[in-house]
């Protein structure tokens, strides 16, 4: 230790006038305070977490299977809808994605109290792009529906978002721990199918 220091730290008529025992005492609790803030803030969290994890593991893996079988019926209405010819049958069409959008948030809200906060973040960054792909089909059939326009739009709708729906939702599956995407995951052509109505739309409007 610098010898200024030490006589600053030491000198009995110096400003701390402390002894070197309550030094090196002072300077053990100091650490061991540290030391159990380090535990407190890193070890305890990480077995809260796992222990959590056990606890809601069988709700999440419902939660997961519902999400399969969510995820497939809204790809199929979608693909109803880019194949259905303009005109009535095309909004009611619309409709039916509309409608099967919004089992996934009532879906979510049935099971919120088993998700962590990094599986609501992956969950809400699936749902935002979901949400895209449903608001550019209801709009394209409910161009009539300015409020709807308004108020909805809140994610950017590109070509690319259906793609992003098979990485987003990949993300939650892992998250989740739960098999399956491969076998639900929206294909190249059906992809390639709806970015192609996309840009007609674009195009018309």
């Amino acid at each position: 230790m610098d010898e200024r220091i030490e006589k600053l730290l030491f000198d009995p008529n110096g400003p701390w006038g402390m002894t070197e025992g309550f030094f090196q005492n002072f300077v053990a609790e100091i650490g061991g305070f540290i030391l159990a803030a380090l535990v407190f803030s890193i070890l305890i969290p990480v077995v809260i977490d796992w222990r959590q994890a056990r606890r809601w593991r069988p709700a999440r893996q419902n939660f997961g299977q519902e999400l399969l079988l969510l995820h497939v019926a809204f790809g199929e209405a979608l693909l109803r809808y880019v194949r259905t010819p303009i005109g009535p049958a095309r909004v009611r069409a619309a409709d039916a994605v509309d409608h099967a959008f919004r089992a996934f948030p009532t879906l979510t809200g049935l099971y919120g109290y088993a998700l962590t906060a990094e599986l609501s973040r992956e969950v809400n960054d699936y749902m935002r792009v979901m949400r895209a792909v449903r608001d550019w089909a209801y709009e394209a059939a409910h161009p009539e529906d300015v409020g709807f326009a308004a108020v909805e739009r809140r994610v950017k709708r590109t070509r690319d978002m259906f793609e992003r729906v098979n990485i987003e939702f990949k993300d939650v599956l892992r998250e989740l721990g739960v098999p399956g995407f491969n076998d639900v995951r929206w294909p190249g052509e059906m992809l390639a199918e709806l970015a192609a109505a996309f840009d007609a739309t674009q195009h018309k409007h």
